[in-house]
Formats: C-alpha cells, structure tokens, sequence
C-alpha cells in the first residue's frame, strides 16, 4: 500500500498553503495498491516533533477501502479529534525549527463504526488486532 501527497514541494515540504501562514486546509492525499480483505481506512497525521508529545493534526476514519483521492480540504468521511481536541484537521505552526508531520494510512478489516469526534486513542482501541498494512508518508515544514 502507498500514500502519496500531490502538493508537496521539493524535498517533501508541505506547501504553505496547508499551513498556518497559508489556507491551512488539508492537503489531498493519493492511495494506492490498498490490499485484499480492506474494508476501511484510517489515516493519521502526526507532528512527533512537538515540543511535549505527539501531537495529532488529523484523524480520518471509516474512509471506503476503495478511495483512491482524498480531496484537499477533505469534508466527506468522519474526522476525529486532533490534540487541541477540535474536531477536523489543524494544520502545523511549528514554534520552532523544522517539524516533520507524519502521515499513516492504516487498511483495517472492519468499519469501526464510530461516531465523528473520536480520539485517536479510541480509533487504535478499536482497529488494534484489525490492521491488515499501513503505509506512511514524511512531509516536513518550518514558519
């Protein structure tokens, strides 16, 4: 499985505007070679960067195992929470430095069949032994 992002820029950037000093919308994300037996996808964006912990910037889940685009500015599957525990996606606004912001798409063999606002604590309670493969993406970013 492959997960790929269309608006990077040179040497895995994320483009601004998927920033706090631009749009900071969501970035459109690509999908690819997703195995037998999926029945849905998680995907995860984290900052392991962060100055106290993880921080989680976004939480998708219950995505159709036969999405292949998620759209920038991504609206139609559910959003969990991100660690300012808003609901959706936040985007990085690094204090300092470089940050790399990493994306984890995980193909699980159910739907987890919660409701919208779920922590991703929850989400991994809920796919743990479920996880058929992942695939994960490195973009970094620096104000």
């Amino acid at each position: 499985m492959e997960l790929e992002c269309p608006a990077l820029e040179r040497g895995n950037r994320l483009s601004v505007k998927y920033t706090c000093k631009g749009e900071g919308i969501s970035p459109p994300l690509r999908i690819k070679n997703v195995p037998e037996g999926a029945e849905s996808l998680v995907m995860v964006m984290l900052d392991p960067d962060a100055p106290l912990k993880t921080f989680i910037h976004w939480l998708l889940y219950d995505i159709p195992s036969d999405v292949r685009y998620i759209e920038e500015d991504e609206k139609r599957y559910k959003q969990g929470r991100n660690s300012l525990y808003r609901i959706g996606y936040f985007p990085p606004c690094p204090p300092w430095g470089e940050h790399r912001y990493v994306f984890t798409l995980y193909a699980i063999d159910k739907k987890l069949d919660l409701e919208e606002g779920a922590t991703f604590r929850r989400v991994k309670k809920y796919m743990k032994n479920h996880i058929i493969q992942s695939a994960e993406l490195v973009t970094v970013f620096k104000k």
